[in-house]
């Protein structure tokens, strides 16, 4: 069952500050997380080591969510600037799957994998 959009919002909203780990304390320690792009590999990570500063994901919308519903979405927006002056607009949309405590124990994880690979490429 997922927590209602109002929840899920705020859940998602951690993203956005220094202090992401309320959102992570709510991830299973056993969670599929599936990033549906060309580029996989620990994308959020990769792009930091990459970045002037680490990405602040703002919520942008929720659809779905609530006691009636295991799967609900959330469309994430993140400006940064990589370290050679690059911008970098990055649009996520993270389908999740709560378990009956609410806890995400699945992620399909949707991104621009080309502005990723060019951020990669051009700030190695």
């Amino acid at each position: 069952m997922a927590p209602s959009r109002q929840e899920i919002e705020r859940l998602c909203s951690h993203l956005a500050s220094s202090d992401q780990q309320p959102f992570f304390d709510r991830v299973s320690p056993n969670v599929v997380w599936d990033v549906m792009a060309s580029w996989k590999k620990g994308a959020l990570g990769v792009i930091n080591d990459r970045l002037k500063s680490p990405l602040s994901l703002k919520v942008v919308n929720v659809v779905g969510g609530g006691p009636d519903q295991d799967w609900a979405l959330v469309e994430l927006e993140a400006n940064g600037v990589c370290k050679n002056g690059m911008e970098y607009p990055q649009r996520y949309a993270w389908v999740m799957r709560f378990d009956e405590h609410g806890i995400i124990v699945q992620v399909r994880a949707y991104l621009d994998s080309a502005l990723v690979q060019k951020a990669v490429d051009q700030n190695p």
